[in-house]
């Protein structure tokens, strides 16, 4: 139930500048007309507003196809004569024609939108990012702005807020016992290394076929804004992720706002979610969550940049904390704030990125069943930092970059309820290379080393080598594949653990069977070494889940998912079921 926070990643694709046709001109001593180079003919460019990038007058092989007639609809990608479809099931994308106009015909741009439970992957919040939860692990996230479809969406420099340098992301709300089940790592729904200086030079996008199941928002003043709700039920067999945990029927409501600049150059963002989980037979961890974050870039020459980000997150702690576990009348909430601040300064084919970082986490106190108040203050901390990244584009698809980060994490009482010293220094290296195949492989992997050593002299340092990824391979213009990989170290307040290392790995698989429906398969391994003890958890996960997009305004999703947990010590081996369906109601 502790948050994970995962943000998102940018991918970079090529794009071949189309070059202007060639007219033969008379000689003086030929007769005839004298025909005009065909550039001069050229209608001025068009910006879109949502990414401002110019949109050149298409040829008419890129003329975009007129609409099936009323009977038949021709299969994309698919070879062969037309197919008759289903009238009943066919979603009308802008809405039925006897709905009012003004409820049809929005004003804006294709939504972007990647919450919980109507993204392709079933993640629950943002993972937890980062060496040592925080700064980030070290991987530019680059995955991005390429939808199942092979579409690329308008406003996919929007999408790229997170990928201005590089994440800078909060450490996880810490508890004394690491999540037992193995989280999705989510979909980097952020597009190509966008420049991280507004002018440069770029070639034209190519024009992208319009989703026509998109929610487009609305603008004020220089914002675009997306607003959504979500509204999900379902069950869950396990929900306090515990060893023999009772089950319980979930409702969730989620008010969504999603704000995208749409400056000349500079950029300022924000995703906003606010949700409550309402266990109704467990009404003791029903609980309030909350993810905010904003993040801006301020573009000083052609060359160089400031970025900034700032978050705000607030879930449950865990049940299953050692010091209250089945003793508490209502689960204790946990917040992180933080931020960073950076800048970034491109040379020729290298790029510098350094940025400091802050965040701050509080756990509230616990009340017991008999009365009794708990504290948690000797798990409250805060944590300084700074990550350092230099890249080298050796062509345009292929830059390797070498990333390092130091942190130093200072609690508010210096020895906890165990008698321990928890302060710590942390620091990680790795080295990895970024793609950018257009229309194939994109995405960043990387592998490196991590070392937490603590305050205290009885805590073990925490010590591994680590591997990050996020590549997303375009397996047919139907079907797209992701591989998602995640190291970190998490804080544990239990005698005689430092602390938890963990590794995650996620195989993704999304199939659009129709422009309006998508089917996702998710499959994930996970294991977590509890350093200072022998234990070692090893963690599975299978998700399948079902897209339907009514139309511009709603969206339909089902899915089913199943998390085992198998431990060296056994009484800590569990399993969870999770059945969800849920709508979400979008502008």
């Amino acid at each position: 139930m502790a948050r994970d926070d995962a943000n998102g990643a940018a991918t970079s694709g090529t794009m071949a500048a189309s070059s202007s046709p060639r007219s033969s001109m008379k000689t003086p001593g030929q007769a005839g007309p004298v025909v005009m180079p065909a550039f001069t003919d050229q209608a001025p460019a068009a910006r879109y507003p949502a990414d401002d990038r110019v949109d050149r007058p298409r040829s008419r092989q890129q003329e975009p196809r007129q609409p099936d007639s009323a009977g038949s609809a021709t299969v994309t990608g698919a070879p062969g004569p037309e197919t008759v479809t289903n009238h009943l099931l066919r979603p009308k994308p802008d809405g039925d024609p006897n709905m009012a106009a003004g409820l049809r015909d929005a004003e804006a741009l294709e939504a972007m939108y990647g919450t919980k439970g109507f993204r392709n992957a079933v993640a629950r919040r943002r993972n937890a990012d980062g060496f040592f939860g925080a700064p980030n692990s070290g991987v530019l996230p680059t995955a991005c702005g390429r939808r199942i479809d092979a579409r690329r969406s308008p406003d996919a420099v929007d999408k790229c807020m997170s990928a201005l340098a590089f994440v800078v992301s909060p450490p996880p709300a810490t508890r004394a016992v690491l999540p037992r089940n193995l989280a999705a790592i989510p979909r980097r729904d952020v597009p190509p290394p966008v420049p991280v200086l507004a002018d440069k030079p770029q070639t034209p996008a190519p024009m992208m076929e319009e989703d026509p199941y998109e929610a487009k928002g609305f603008t004020a003043g220089n914002f675009l804004l997306k607003p959504a709700l979500e509204l999900t039920t379902g069950f869950d067999t396990n929900p306090q992720r515990v060893p023999g945990g009772a089950g319980s029927p979930v409702v969730v409501i989620a008010p969504v706002l999603l704000v995208r600049s749409q400056f000349d150059r500079h950029q300022l963002n924000a995703d906003l979610r606010a949700s409550y989980i309402d266990e109704t037979n467990l009404r003791q961890i029903s609980r309030p969550t909350v993810d905010a974050k904003v993040n801006g870039r301020y573009d000083l020459t052609d060359t160089m940049a400031l970025n900034g980000e700032g978050h705000f997150a607030l879930d449950g702690d865990d049940p299953g904390t050692l010091r209250f576990t089945n003793r508490f009348q209502k689960i204790p909430l946990v917040t992180t704030t933080g931020g960073s601040a950076g800048f970034t300064k491109k040379i020729d084919n290298v790029e510098v990125s350094l940025k400091g970082t802050t965040d701050v986490v509080r756990f509230q106190d616990v009340t017991l069943t008999d009365g009794q108040r708990l504290t948690n203050q000797d798990r409250n901390f805060n944590q300084y930092g700074a990550q350092g990244r230099v890249t080298y584009a050796v062509t345009p698809e292929i830059s390797p970059f070498v990333d390092v980060a130091i942190d130093r994490r200072i609690h508010n009482q210096p020895i906890d309820i165990e008698g321990f010293r928890r302060d710590s220094t942390g620091t990680a290296v790795e080295t990895g290379v970024t793609f950018a195949i257009a229309d194939k492989l994109t995405g960043d992997v990387a592998i490196g080393y991590l070392v937490r050593q603590y305050q205290d002299m009885m805590l073990r340092p925490v010590s591994g080598f680590i591997a990050d990824a996020n590549l997303v391979w375009q397996f047919s213009k139907e079907t797209t594949i992701q591989f998602g990989a995640k190291s970190q170290v998490a804080e544990i307040a239990e005698a005689g653990t430092s602390g938890v290392l963990r590794r995650d790995g996620t195989l993704e698989i999304d199939h659009q069977f129709q422009p309006w429906l998508i089917g996702t398969l998710t499959t994930g391994y996970g294991q977590d070494q509890f350093v200072g003890t022998t234990r070692v958890d090893d963690r599975y996960f299978v998700d399948v889940g079902m897209l339907y997009k009514v139309s511009r305004l709603l969206q339909l999703k089902a899915n089913v998912r199943h998390e085992r947990t198998q431990s060296n010590v056994q009484e800590n081996n569990l399993t969870a079921t999770v059945v969800q369906v849920g709508a979400r109601i979008q502008y």
